[in-house]
């Protein structure tokens, strides 16, 4: 009974610990992740002339661009942190499904908020100045807020995968 107790409690430690190291790990990773989304994301190109800011007419195109490539960044980071986590920790599991899921939307949020900053200073001084002409290229926002759950999703599923296509490795 007391060692049943004490298994109890050393697996729980355990767990903890690696509910708190995958969610540190993953929101340690949404800013290099924005700042992928930032490089391989579309730009809107605003031209100042004398008679305003004038975009063209690609702005959907851009917004939905954006959209999609912060989509294909979080799936694949998630995806890959899903395997890693899946490899290392599969032995915590609904700590580390949980620890999955929560990282995985806190890091897609900071991914969000750090893959529209770089420029930001640049463009803002830009176009608070009237005098300004030229172009410069926006970054844009993430425009749909449901985007955040395809880290936690990719993530899932590379965690989910391995026991689906081998499910002798599950010990």
């Amino acid at each position: 009974m007391i060692d049943e107790r004490i298994a109890q409690r050393e697996r729980t430690r355990a767990d903890s610990w690696a509910f708190g190291i995958i969610v540190a790990g993953l929101v340690l990773l949404g800013a290099p992740a924005g700042l992928l989304w930032s490089a391989v994301s579309p730009r809107l190109t605003v031209q100042l002339t004398a008679a305003g800011p004038s975009t063209g007419n690609v702005e959907g195109k851009a917004f939905v661009g954006a959209d999609g490539s912060f989509l294909v960044v979080v799936l694949l980071v998630g995806v890959i942190c899903g395997l890693l986590a899946w490899r290392y920790a599969r032995r915590s599991g609904p700590a580390t499904v949980l620890a999955l899921l929560v990282g995985g939307l806190l890091a897609a949020k900071i991914a969000a908020i750090v893959g529209v900053r770089p420029g930001a200073t640049d463009v803002r001084h830009m176009l608070s100045d009237p005098m300004a002409r030229g172009s410069v290229e926006l970054f844009l926002k993430l425009r749909s807020p449901w985007a955040i759950v395809f880290w936690p999703v990719g993530a899932l599923a590379g965690f989910l995968l391995p026991a689906i296509v081998r499910p002798e490795l599950l010990d």
